[in-house]
């Protein structure tokens, strides 16, 4: 029983030069092209798997930018009451007519991607919106009954100060939002970001990322906002279902172009073409592109490595017969067990990665 849906919208009006996500530039013919796509695979998908969907996470690209006729279009046939329905927003594409819409269709979580609130960054990033925008789309998705508000913020910018990144993270408390995601920026292979890290316009600094990273723990933490997963803070109660069932190794199903799913032992990615997508539908062919076996071990490690940049951590017996590992990571400080649940410390939280990298 598949109970997680992603749908990926791949429409952006400006491509941001850190983005290595599948996404282009489109205009009304074309994203309604893609809406009729969907609704084609969406017809698919509930004949071919058994359904009992729980969460819907609509992101991309920039699904707010659809119209609020096609989201309403997309909404009849497709989506349908949910315990968590995440929409990715862009400030800079929301209206009353849009959000109302949303709300109609029974979105009732919205991702906010903000990024910044320093103007200087937002112009680096190649965000569209101003510092002030965030604000205003806060207050405008609460007055259509949104109540359960995300805001996605990057660190570790160039020239980005920890000054800086304090005044944002105060700034985007200042909208009271019940999550924030901070994520230190990845220099992702084919971007001008990464071009420019390999020419040495752009470089890395450890330690000042160390230090935002535990600035950004004190003060979410301080504002009473719990870091369930190393880089995801929220209110009690207001955790992403959604997401937590992706790290806790839970079935979902994609869909859109460049879409991945992961159902039984199989996952695959459906093929990042928005054309060919919709051709291949219309002609009655699969969408898939990519696809892999998964045996129990892959599933095993997939889950320690997720498992481990959680709050909760991850069950002991997951581990095996790595004890000496564990007890190695416990006597240097970096992880310690208890009630049956292996979780890292503070210090392992910023060698997060190379910790996982010990069983995976």
């Amino acid at each position: 029983m598949i109970r997680h849906l992603y749908v990926h919208t791949p429409f952006c009006a400006k491509i941001c030069p850190y983005c290595a996500f599948y996404v282009h530039q489109g205009g009304a013919g074309a994203q309604r092209e893609f809406v009729a796509a969907l609704r084609s695979e969406w017809s698919r998908a509930r004949d071919e798997f058994p359904l009992e969907l729980e969460t819907i996470y609509f992101g991309g690209g920039t699904p707010s930018i659809l119209s609020a006729d096609l989201f309403s279009e997309l909404a009849e046939d497709i989506f349908s009451p949910v315990q968590e329905f995440t929409l990715e927003v862009n400030p800079a594409t929301v209206t009353p007519e849009k959000a109302a819409a949303w709300r109609a269709a029974g979105v009732n979580r919205i991702s906010l991607g903000a990024q910044s609130f320093d103007a200087e960054m937002l112009k680096l990033l190649g965000r569209q919106h101003a510092p002030g925008d965030i604000a205003e789309t806060c207050a405008l998705l609460r007055k259509q009954g949104f109540d359960n508000i995300n805001i996605d913020l990057m660190f570790a910018l160039p020239g980005q100060s920890e000054a800086k990144w304090d005044e944002t993270l105060q700034a985007a408390l200042a909208c009271a939002p019940q999550h924030i995601s901070a994520y230190a920026l990845t220099y992702e292979e084919d971007t001008p970001f990464f071009e420019k890290l390999r020419l040495g316009e752009y470089r890395q600094d450890e330690p000042r990322e160390i230090a935002m990273f535990e600035r950004t723990r004190d003060v979410l933490g301080a504002a009473g906002l719990v870091d369930y997963e190393i880089s995801n803070f929220a209110l009690p109660g207001f955790e992403s279902e959604h997401n937590l069932a992706y790290w806790r190794g839970a079935d979902y199903l994609g869909l859109g172009p460049s879409a991945c799913s992961t159902v039984g032992g199989r996952r695959w990615r459906n093929v990042p073409d928005t054309r060919a997508y919709a051709e291949r539908l219309a002609r009655g062919e699969s969408v898939r592109g990519e696809m892999e076996d998964l045996d129990p071990a892959t599933r095993t490690k997939e889950r320690i490595m997720f498992g481990l940049r959680m709050r909760e951590g991850v069950l002991r017996a997951e581990f095996g017969g790595a004890g000496s590992q564990l007890d190695q990571l416990a006597a240097h400080g970096l992880a310690f067990e208890t009630e049956g649940r292996v979780r890292l410390t503070p210090r392992g939280k910023l060698v997060a990665d190379s910790v996982a990298g010990m069983f995976v």
